[in-house]
């Protein structure tokens, strides 16, 4: 039979002589398309544009293809892309879950090249405008009149959330997604905007704390609580400045009676750390490991996996009863209001609350082991217990001189 015919281009560029295969004579290649194809790729060596090479022609056309699939991607392909790349907590994913549910569920479908500075600022905007109006009718519902200070603040942090999280989505695009030149498919992140404009909402960093005069009141209603889980669970976020989901999600097996100490494995930081308990604290969270009875959890509870949920209810008692507000962040605050005020080292303070210390330049040669924070964790809880009125004050004793 007739053999088969298979096409292959001779040209040279840059003195080098290339040879690239284009295809068999049975898919439609002859010589006259070979014969225009070289023409074409020595044409565009000489003026310096367009494809070199058939491998260039290639890879142009699939960076061609890619550019116009990324075109057509919309805020929910790129937040699902977006969840599947980065490692989030899962309270870092059940916000950006909300926020995509709360405040942008008619740009789901929105292609990420659709949306501009304008929609930026005016959804900034509404975000806060609806706020307001939530809190009004609620305010009518129960009868009170609110000033115009208090619908002022209504709406702007939680504005800001959602936007921040936007800019961040934004920014993985940009990175993820290619243009046909390569370049990143977003050039602007819109939500820039409000920063250029200054627009973001102020919302000053909260302030509260319980006082020293209002912590005998507030202890005594906390020891007057009748679940002993949620009773110590306070006790440990006061005495230690944990966060309240560090508190929470305690287990058991992190506890080490032996060393008096625990160690957050996950905390918000992602830096593993092992802290020690201080005396009141350990009698405490001995007794309760002790009397686990196979509880994962220090602080066991009817969370989904088993530990302690916010205790809202518990809370709002105490409140009550003791006439002290306050929220569970409040009590880190108060820890580390007591611990400044001791004149401890910065560097004890932050590891103790597991604050990230940042450049500093020293700080990466200052190694803090357990032992090393032992002293600053017991001076902490006898300012606080001493206050609260748990333990007598310490005398003092006029020294004799000679």
């Amino acid at each position: 039979g007739r053999p088969k015919k298979y096409f292959v281009i001779r040209y040279k560029r840059h003195g080098r002589l290339a040879e690239e295969a284009i295809g068999w004579e049975s898919t439609g290649i002859n010589a006259q398309k070979c014969a225009d194809i070289r023409n074409q790729i020595l044409s565009n060596i000489k003026t310096g544009r367009g494809y070199q090479s058939l491998q260039e022609k290639r890879i142009q056309e699939e960076k061609r293809r890619n550019a116009e699939k990324s075109k057509a991607v919309t805020l929910e392909q790129a937040f699902k892309d977006f969840l599947e790349t980065r490692d989030l907590k899962n309270h870092t994913t059940r916000e950006y879950h909300r926020s995509m549910r709360v405040a942008f569920p008619d740009w789901a479908n929105r292609r990420l090249m659709d949306i501009t500075r304008d929609m930026v600022a005016q959804r900034h905007s509404k975000l806060k405008k609806a706020a307001e109006v939530n809190y009004l009718r609620k305010c009518k519902g129960k009868g009170n009149t609110p000033t115009d200070d208090e619908i002022k603040k209504r709406g702007g942090s939680q504005a800001n959330l959602h936007m921040r999280f936007l800019r961040s989505l934004l920014n993985f695009s940009a990175g993820y997604y290619e243009d046909a030149e390569g370049g990143p498919l977003i050039k602007h992140n819109p939500v820039q905007r409000l920063s250029q404009t200054k627009a973001w909402y102020r919302v000053p960093r909260r302030q509260t704390i319980i006082k020293p005069h209002q912590l005998p009141d507030w202890l005594r209603a906390v020891m007057g609580v009748e679940n002993e889980t949620i009773k110590d669970y306070l006790l440990f976020l006061l005495l230690t400045g944990s966060r309240r989901e560090e508190g929470m999600t305690l287990e058991v097996e992190q506890v080490d009676l032996e060393q008096r100490s625990y160690t957050l494995l996950d905390p918000k930081n992602r830096q593993p750390l092992t802290l020690p308990l201080p005396d009141y604290l350990f009698g405490i969270i001995k007794q309760r490991v002790e009397n686990s009875n196979g509880d994962r959890y220090v602080f066991s509870g009817t969370g989904k996996n088993g530990h302690l949920v916010e205790p809202k209810q518990q809370v709002k008692k105490i409140i009550k009863n003791s006439g002290v507000g306050f929220t569970l962040h409040d009590l880190r605050r108060h820890f580390i209001t007591v611990a400044d005020s001791l004149d401890l080292s910065v560097f004890a303070i932050k590891r103790l609350v597991n604050h990230s210390i940042g450049g500093d330049v020293t700080s990466g040669y200052v190694v803090t082991d357990v032992e090393r924070l032992r002293g600053p964790m017991q001076k902490i809880e006898d300012k606080i217990l001493s206050v609260a009125g748990v333990r007598e004050q310490g005398k003092i004793v006029k020294i004799k001189t000679a």
